[in-house]
Parts: structure tokens; C-alpha cells; sequence
């Protein structure tokens, strides 16, 4: 490696710590500029560390609704994958949470890549391989749904934006109404001129990442095989979310935030929206700074909103890091089993890879 790249990673490492941590201080410490820059306590930090204990309640209750993500995901997956070689449930399941292990470990959101190779993996074991592109554009699906469930939901919440009373919540639902049958013609529109599109980047010798994504999206929409499919891909979807989004709204209780159950999906459309902005070098701290954010405009106080914060951060990545944990020791997986056995199976998978790192994850992956 030349001492120009060592360089610039070495300046891009130190901007991300830099950039994280002011991010993570913006929960507890408020900048002034009023007689020169001052950064001021929220709240007394001491006090704040010995009430920590007495959260555990909530934070064993919120680890079981993030971890469920694995098997509810595994669960949705299967609408989106080929019904005439569908993968084993376990197959399914066993990747997605390997996934999750990856995208709290490894740096860059690669755990959606890694999802995709080890279901290429298992199912190569059992005699009926899931090719790789296909496996990671029906991921791209999914996520495409998870950003419509997730609509769905904040629009039906009585503490979201478009509830305002019965005239308020009518206008939300029928804003649905139109927004699904949309978004869903998108996907088979997707599918059917993607790939001429992609070909027609090609012959212009440009974007070659958007020429990938269009690629896989379409092998992907393609393999659901019908609307019925589709729909029911969004079922299982918007409850998948609702899970993780009911996690959130036991932790705003549990902080003594009195907004209600249903205040947790706005609180994760925050944090996923906060996330989405591909190339910012700082998931971290932009979910602690939109957590926190979000927690203060439903109602707590800076203390409580840092609580939430902290604790639902480190109980994610900890769920999500034994869930993963424990795949990995019962399919005995090695790192050489990621390692591709062609030249071209590695040009492929590097290339899609990198389609899904600028779209955003309600799957609460900081």
C-alpha cells in the first residue's frame, strides 16, 4: 500500500473518531457561544452513572424485542427468496443473524453482504446453491419494504406526524393507501427495465455502482415471483419493524417518558433516518445524537434521553452480537468459508456488495 493510502485512511480514521465523538457529546453536553465557545453538563453526570443500575428491567426487556430481529427477518426473507428453492428457515436464519454479528463488529455496513454470502454458503452445502446476486438483491427488496413499513407505521402512530385527532389519522391512512400500491409498481417496474437501464449505463461507461444496484434490485424483485408474495413480504415486514419498534417504546416507559407504546416507531424512523446518509464516517454517533434527539421532542428530559441513548446502543450491538455469536458456533463457520473460490466470484461480490451501503436500516444495526 502506497504512503498516499496509508495516509488517507489514517485522515479519514481520525475525522470518523473525531466526528463520533462530538456526536456521542451532543447527548450530554450543550455547546455556547455566548463569551466563547463553552461546552455546559445536561445533566449531573455523576448522579446519572449511579441510576444507571436501576434501568436493567427495561434493558432486558428492550435486548429481547432487538434480538428478535434474527427470527422474524429470517421468517419475512422467505416471501422475497424463490419459492421453487426457497432456503431451509434455519439457512435463512442462521444468515441473518450472522448479518448482524457483521454490522456491529466490522466496519463499512457489510453485514447485509455477509448475510447474503452465507446463505450462498449453506445452501451450496445442501446441494441447492442461492447464487450470490440473487441472494443479495432480494436483501435489497427487503430493505426497499422495510422503509415502507416503516412508513406505514409512523403514519398509523398516534405520536407521529400525521396523527392529529380522527381527521388526522384519516389523511395518514389514506396517504398510505396511495403510497403502497405506488411503491410496490416501483418494484415491478424496477424489475422489468432495470437491467436496461443498467445496460444502457453501461454502453455510457458510467456509474458503475448504480449499475450493480439496478442489477440486483431487479434479480431480486424477480425472484418473489408475484404480488401476493410481495404483500405478504410486507406483512411479515411492518411486523418485524413493530417488534423493534415496541422495544423502543418500553424503553421510552422505562426512562419515564410517558408517551406511549406506539411513541417507539417514531423514535426508530428517527434513528434510521439519522443513519441513512450514505458516506457520513460516524453510525454511532449519529445514532446517539438522533436518539437522543428524537427522546427530547417526545417528551424527555436531556438525562432521560441520554439514558435511552447509551442503553439502547450497547444493548443492540450486545444482542446482536450473541445472536450471531452462537450462528457462528453451531454452523461451525470459518472465515475461509467467506473466502470466494473464483476470480470473478470475487469481482462479482465486491461489487454488489457495495450497493447496499447507502441505503438506509430500520433494522436498528448502529
Amino acid at each position: 500500500m502506497s504512503a498516499g493510502k496509508i495516509i488517507k485512511r489514517v485522515l479519514g480514521a481520525i475525522v470518523a473518531v473525531t466526528l463520533t465523538t462530538i456526536l456521542i457529546g451532543s447527548a450530554f453536553f450543550r455547546p455556547s457561544f455566548r463569551d466563547g465557545f463553552e461546552l455546559s453538563a445536561r445533566f449531573p453526570l455523576d448522579q446519572w452513572v449511579k441510576d444507571l443500575p436501576s434501568h436493567l428491567w427495561w434493558v432486558i426487556l428492550f435486548g429481547i424485542f432487538t434480538a428478535s430481529m434474527a427470527p422474524s427477518r429470517a421468517f419475512r426473507w422467505g416471501f422475497t427468496l424463490p419459492k421453487d428453492r426457497k432456503p431451509h428457515y434455519w439457512d435463512r436464519y442462521h444468515s441473518v443473524a450472522i448479518g448482524l454479528l457483521g454490522n456491529n463488529v466490522i466496519p463499512g455496513k457489510v453485514g447485509e453482504a455477509i448475510r447474503a454470502m452465507s446463505l450462498t454458503r449453506f445452501t451450496e452445502k445442501r446441494g441447492e446453491p442461492i447464487p450470490f446476486s440473487l441472494s443479495l438483491g432480494t436483501i435489497l427488496v427487503c430493505k426497499v419494504l422495510d422503509l415502507l413499513a416503516l412508513l406505514i407505521l409512523v403514519s398509523l402512530s398516534p405520536a407521529g406526524p400525521f396523527f392529529g385527532g380522527e381527521r388526522g389519522f384519516s389523511g395518514g391512512f389514506t396517504g398510505v393507501i396511495i403510497a403502497v400500491p405506488v411503491l410496490i409498481a416501483v418494484l415491478f417496474l424496477l424489475a422489468r427495465y432495470a437491467p436496461r437501464i443498467a445496460d444502457w449505463l453501461h454502453r455510457k461507461h458510467r456509474y458503475p455502482k448504480i449499475q450493480t444496484f439496478l442489477r440486483e434490485v431487479a434479480v431480486g424483485v424477480s425472484a418473489s415471483g408475484s404480488f401476493l408474495r410481495l404483500f405478504f413480504a410486507l406483512l411479515g415486514t411492518m411486523f418485524a419493524i413493530a417488534l423493534v419498534a415496541t422495544g423502543y417504546g418500553v424503553a421510552l416507559y422505562g426512562v419515564g417518558v410517558n408517551a406511549g407504546i406506539s411513541a417507539g416507531v417514531v423514535l426508530l424512523a428517527a434513528v434510521t433516518l439519522g443513519q441513512s446518509p450514505p458516506g457520513v464516517p460516524a453510525g454511532m454517533g449519529m445514532y446517539y445524537l438522533a436518539s437522543s434527539w428524537a427522546a427530547r421532542l417526545l417528551g424527555a428530559t436531556a438525562e432521560q434521553a441520554a439514558t435511552l441513548a447509551v442503553l439502547t446502543h450497547l444493548t443492540t450491538v450486545v444482542s446482536h452480537i450473541l445472536v450471531g455469536a452462537v450462528s457462528l458456533l453451531i454452523r461451525k463457520v470459518r472465515i475461509r468459508d467467506y473466502l470466494p473460490k473464483r476470480r470473478k466470484e470475487t469481482q462479482d461480490e465486491g461489487a454488489a456488495s457495495a450497493t447496499v451501503q447507502a441505503l438506509p436500516d430500520p433494522e436498528n444495526e448502529p
